[in-house]
């Protein structure tokens, strides 16, 4: 897969993954889910699910650490400040072989552009916050997200999972 291949993927999981309604019922039950996946894939994350105004959902599993709460705050912020799925910055810098330009103003201890945040977006609405988790690299935070999002509403992820491998240029 090239760059260019995952991050027309990522855009088509932003198009598909939109929520009807979304309360603090939804953030329990995706929480609990993505909990189940990492337990079943053996991973430890920390998984948090907010809004812009208030956070809904938290867990840090055993073997997580405070940097993993830090990559949390980072990677929402990071999908506040541009309304998309933070692994979707991290491949375009990726492809581009650079980081945030310096007109992007962004402080790089408050915004970070590294899979695993994604946005709640609300059909009609917009974003209003992220569901996002740390603990792995940051492809696979990322894909614990899309299949408990995809799941929840009903899709099948399978279509819509990037491939285990990293991309590459061309």
């Amino acid at each position: 897969m090239s760059f260019d291949s995952d991050i027309a993927l990522v855009a088509e999981q932003e198009r598909q993954l939109v929520f009807n309604r979304f309360d603090e019922t939804t953030a329990l039950q995706l929480g609990e889910d993505i909990r189940e996946l990492a337990v079943a894939a053996k991973a430890a994350l920390v998984i948090d699910i907010r809004f812009w105004n208030r956070p809904l959902y938290y867990y840090a599993m055993a073997g997580t650490g405070p940097d993993n709460f830090e990559w949390v705050r980072r990677k929402s912020n990071c999908v506040r400040r541009f309304n998309r799925a933070s692994y979707a910055l991290t491949l375009r810098q990726q492809r581009d072989k650079r980081g945030f330009a310096p007109d992007d103003n962004v402080d790089p201890t408050e915004i970070a552009a590294h899979g695993g945040s994604f946005p709640i977006r609300i059909e009609g609405v917009s974003v209003v916050g992220t569901i996002t988790v740390s603990g792995v690299p940051g492809r696979h935070d990322h894909g614990f997200v899309v299949t408990a999002i995809a799941r929840h509403l009903g899709i099948d992820p399978a279509p819509l999972m990037l491939p285990h491998e990293e991309p590459t240029a061309g």
